[in-house]
């Protein structure tokens, strides 16, 4: 047997000796009572000095067992042998002393025999009821002897008691293994079940999908980790947000409709909100309903990644069959240019070049935007990366006055591609440097206090962005210059989402403004 079923047959086995421990006291002090109690005694009638003397050792002995049963049980399978013996002897000895095996005595060793049945192992408890057997036998012809009986040898009597012995401690034995397998199957179910529980609790916890569980009294009963950065304040017994209780009310009265995503804002991302009733509640108690929250930047991600595949496939065959009669229309121009003398000429042959660079660098950005690739997220210091981006600016010839940067030190690292977030910024600066004119830019940075999420923010104090403009700001080939491409503002989200981060735009008076929202600090991303 190996030690780990052994320590589980112990642990089985303890219950039943403590009880049986318990027994031996009571019946102890039970019998030497009964004998103290009347005059003449109710046992022990044929020889009360035996009996006095072997129930008073009976108390003595079954005290020092109730004393010394932890370390004399527990982890020791055979040392229960040593009480039922002599619980075996000492109730012969009683027997004796009251009459014989007809006295009413005797059924106390069917209780012997039985329990030896359940808490020895093996085949023990079959040699207890041959002890048994042996000793009524026994106390039957001696005392027939002593009694002087023409026939001390007649032990019919207690033959058939040894016989009830045998058919008890059987059926005991068959019993208790029964008993015992279903212990130990309910065991083994209940690790089962607690291993599946936290089996279930580590998959719903490391599910990017958000996982919120709430009764119909809204208030939240589970809340994944996913779920918790979404909405910090849900927690076990707390009530269920706003947001996520209005958007409820609205599944209720349409359950089979498909709703409208969550309005994001700067502590989350724009979530997609499925409802569902939670199976397997109680009938008596609460009903309980679940919602799968996603994050729809990422969702977004996973499509764009398909699309994006899809146009860098179209992408090269445009960029072959675009650029080589762009070059050769160029190359022409060029060549005119040489020979012509007039100002409305060249003036001409400066739109034709013009619109040449225009084109091949609306090719290059879809080239740039196709064959763009996931990113090698690190931990980034605001701070760094906003310095980096000034250096370049001033390289560029540009004001470094015109600048404001306000950037505390204390802020988390953000996770995103260095290369990405350079761009993005060297894009917003740019966009914010042709609509804001010589007007200062603002570049700030922070973190939103319930939610933790840093942010960065880039604004200028030009015209603004119309209401127009506003809903196809970041649409691709949109634009309000007529010598830009339409791809600057559309690329910089897109960066964004494959970095699980945020732009948005903000009213700003005066001027436009744009914030980043990143990604949790603490986030994994996969």
């Amino acid at each position: 047997m190996i030690e780990g079923t052994r320590s589980v047959e112990d642990t089985q086995l303890w219950t039943p000796i403590r009880v049986y421990t318990g027994y031996r006291v009571l019946l102890a002090l039970l019998l030497l009572t009964l004998y103290m109690a009347a005059e003449p005694p109710l046992v022990g009638q044929h020889s009360p000095t035996l009996f006095l003397y072997t129930a008073a050792a009976y108390v003595a002995l079954t005290i020092m067992s109730l004393v010394m049963k932890a370390p004399l049980y527990r982890g020791r399978r055979l040392t229960p042998v040593i009480p039922v013996i002599s619980d075996i002897v000492i109730l012969t000895l009683m027997i004796h002393a009251s009459g014989g095996i007809e006295s009413s005595l005797t059924v106390l060793l069917l209780v012997t025999v039985a329990a030896a049945s359940i808490i020895l192992p093996g085949r023990l408890g079959l040699l207890t009821a041959a002890l048994a057997t042996f000793a009524v036998m026994f106390e039957q012809v001696y005392f027939a002897l002593d009694a002087g009986a023409s026939n001390p040898f007649q032990v019919t009597e207690a033959g058939t008691l040894g016989l009830a012995f045998f058919a008890v401690a059987l059926i005991t034995h068959q019993v208790a293994q029964r008993l015992a397998r279903s212990e130990q199957l309910a065991r083994t179910q209940h690790e089962a079940i607690r291993r599946l529980q936290s089996l279930n609790h580590q998959v719903v916890e490391r599910m990017r999908t958000g996982i919120l569980v709430f009764s119909d009294t809204l208030t939240v009963e589970l809340c994944n980790r996913s779920a918790q950065e979404f909405f910090p304040a849900a927690r076990h017994g707390a009530p269920l947000p706003d947001a996520l209780a209005s958007h409820f009310r609205d599944w209720q009265t349409a359950p089979h409709q498909t709703l409208p995503p969550l309005p994001g804002s700067h502590e989350r991302p724009d979530l997609d909100a499925r409802f569902a009733p939670l199976d397997g509640g109680n009938a008596e108690g609460p009903d309980y309903n679940i919602v799968f929250l996603e994050d729809r930047a990422r969702l977004m991600q996973e499509v764009q990644q398909l699309k994006l595949a899809s146009l860098g496939r179209m992408s090269a065959t445009i960029a072959h069959e675009i650029r080589n009669p762009l070059s050769a229309i160029n190359h022409a121009a060029q060549l005119l240019e040489e020979g012509i003398q007039q100002d409305e000429d060249r003036k001409l042959l400066g739109i034709i070049q013009k619109h040449v660079t225009r084109v091949n660098n609306i090719i290059t950005d879809i080239l740039g935007l196709s064959r763009r690739q996931s990113g090698q997220v690190e931990r980034l210091a605001l701070d760094d990366v906003v310095e980096g981006c000034a250096n370049r600016w001033r390289e560029s010839g540009n004001d470094p006055a015109q600048l404001r940067i306000d950037i505390p030190s204390d802020l988390p690292r953000v996770r995103f591609d260095a290369r990405q977030l350079d761009q993005v910024v060297d894009n917003l600066l740019t966009n914010a440097l042709r609509h804001g004119g010589s007007g200062p830019i603002d570049v700030s940075a922070g973190r939103h206090p319930q939610s933790g999420l840093p942010w960065l923010r880039i604004r200028d104090h030009g015209p603004g962005v119309s209401d127009e403009a506003r809903n196809n700001l970041f649409e691709p080939f949109f634009t309000t210059s007529r010598d830009g491409t339409g791809l600057g503002l559309f690329l910089c989200r897109e960066l964004c989402e494959n970095n699980q981060a945020r732009l948005d735009h903000e009213p700003a008076q005066p001027g436009a403004s744009f914030v980043i929202t990143f990604a949790h600090p603490d986030r994994v991303f996969q």
